[in-house]
């Protein structure tokens, strides 16, 4: 499997996490730190991983391709 080629649902999951890491940010209560750490917990533990030939590469392509910005760009 690639390193770049995600399943929409780990993406959609990286979305998510930066999402709740905003939220956190705005907002730091127990609530969204217990959903900004288990969206974490569920982007790690990932099916997508088992198969990784370099995790550290997938991981921050991942980031990349995930991040709030780069996501609008992509729909544009």
């Amino acid at each position: 499997m690639s390193d770049t080629d995600f399943p929409a649902d780990l993406l959609e999951l990286q979305r998510r996490w930066y999402a709740a890491e905003a939220e956190w940010s705005a907002d730091p209560t127990e609530e969204n730190r217990i959903t900004f750490t288990t969206i974490g917990a569920e982007l790690y533990a990932h099916l997508y991983w088992a198969d990784v030939e370099n995790r550290h590469k997938a991981t921050m392509a991942l980031k990349q391709a995930g991040r709030p910005d780069t996501a609008q760009e992509a729909a544009a």
